[in-house]
């Protein structure tokens, strides 16, 4: 999801031509908050999607419809598509609304695969988290680690993301679910997996997906001292994305000491030609686990830092706008 709804339609204006199976006064109010947040284009029709609440909003000329709440405060770019596996019954009990964020159950996790078991890339290191849209999880494949989101029944996929509009002003992520999401993931990472530099007198925690290879890694990596100083505690995720990176990373989280994995992380952030493979006796990946778990986190590039609470930070770390993220 983009600004591109809001953005793309500046020189029409926005009108009602047609409204069925939809009552005046949502019709009216959908209207209303859609015109508020910015939209000027034609929309020609309101009606039912099919999927829980969610109405189809139709526009003239948009490149796709949107998927709104009944209340307005929550939309989706896309269309609904149909799942190509056969349905396996998921009862309404396990559909029922849970707070933004929280993962499903384990039972509720099992049948949403069975619905989906002609995907290849759904295995069972799949993740699904409950929305703030009633009738919408979203998702995270097992191989690949696409995003998605699913309908409650699983029958139904969308190729987009949750926007919000709150007050009158339309933000192109829901940040409530990031952060919720995020901040089970962090808490479901193996912490015996994670490099841990932590901070004599904490006043804050970061965790970061970083990659050897990666030059804004390093530049964060040669600073992590000061950051200490600051009261921050530092966890690094070990996320290869670099082609040659996973073999030289594996050979560092090898080592299970903490400082031992420190002093290699530490070298191999200078030259990563240092790093021997002489650390690992078995086949063994330690990285995989926490990769995997990693992949609800959505991570587009390293380094990705993370707020304890799941907050992404998206601004420069070397200026004090990270610390002002911190609340420092």
């Amino acid at each position: 999801m983009n600004k591109l709804i809001f953005s793309i339609f500046l020189s029409a204006a926005l009108s009602i031509t047609s409204f069925a199976n939809t009552s005046n006064d949502t019709k009216n109010h959908i209207q209303n908050t859609l015109y508020q947040a910015g939209l000027q284009a034609t929309i020609q029709n309101i009606r039912p999607s099919g999927i829980g609440d969610l109405l189809l909003v139709e526009i003239k000329d948009g490149p796709m419809p949107l998927l709104i709440t009944p209340k307005g405060d929550y939309l989706i770019q896309g269309h609904p598509e149909n799942n190509p596996s056969p349905a396996v019954l998921i009862q309404k009990s396990l559909q029922t609304k849970q707070p933004a964020g929280t993962p499903i159950t384990g039972e509720y996790k099992n049948l949403l695969l069975a619905n989906t078991k002609n995907l290849k890339n759904m295995t069972a290191d799949s993740m699904f988290f409950h929305t703030n849209i009633h009738g919408i999880l979203w998702g995270v494949s097992g191989q690949g680690g696409t995003p998605f989101l699913i309908s409650a029944d699983g029958r139904y996929f969308i190729n987009g993301d949750i926007s919000s509009i709150k007050n009158g002003e339309f933000s192109e992520i829901d940040s409530e679910f990031e952060w919720s999401k995020n901040n089970h993931v962090l808490a479901s990472l193996d912490k015996k997996s994670l490099i841990a530099y932590p901070a004599d007198n904490q006043k804050a925690v970061v965790y970061i997906a970083t990659d050897v290879h990666c030059p804004y890694c390093r530049l964060f990596h040669k600073d992590i001292k000061k950051y200490n100083q600051k009261g921050i505690s530092v966890f690094v995720i070990g996320y290869p994305v670099y082609d040659e990176s996973p073999e030289i990373m594996r050979q560092i989280w090898c080592e299970t000491d903490n400082k031992k994995r420190q002093m290699l992380l530490d070298s191999a952030m200078k030259n990563s030609n240092t790093i021997k493979n002489t650390h690992c006796k078995t086949t063994h990946n330690p990285l995989a686990q926490n990769q995997k778990t990693a992949q609800a986190l959505a991570i587009m590039a390293t380094p990705a830092i993370f707020r304890e609470d799941g907050a992404l930070f998206e601004g420069d770390f070397r200026d004090d706008e990270f610390f002002k993220f911190l609340g420092l």
